[in-house]
């Protein structure tokens, strides 16, 4: 995890099948500690897991986390998943 602005943290350079538990973890404990948004700046490397770590994060959070500055894949794999809606996206 990096540290970012209050509230909000920002996620290492990949989000992938290999590095999805150690993300999920990170994001689970920056969750409990307040940090509602996720940003994800810093990612360069994604697969179809990011997907559910996104869904995993709004179910841990009570449906209050925003994820921030999605890359193009990512937004791409969310509308190719159906899940939009589900996610709050800024």
């Amino acid at each position: 995890m990096i540290a970012a602005d209050p509230g909000s943290f920002s996620l290492g350079s990949e989000l992938t099948m290999m590095t999805y538990v150690e993300r999920l973890e990170e994001a689970k404990a920056a969750l409990r500690q307040g940090h509602l948004a996720i940003d994800f700046a810093n990612v360069r490397e994604i697969d179809s897991s990011a997907i559910a770590f996104m869904l995993e994060c709004v179910r841990a959070s009570g449906n209050k986390v925003v994820f921030k500055s999605l890359p193009n894949t990512l937004r791409g794999l969310v509308s190719l998943y159906g899940v939009t809606d589900l996610l709050k996206i800024s």
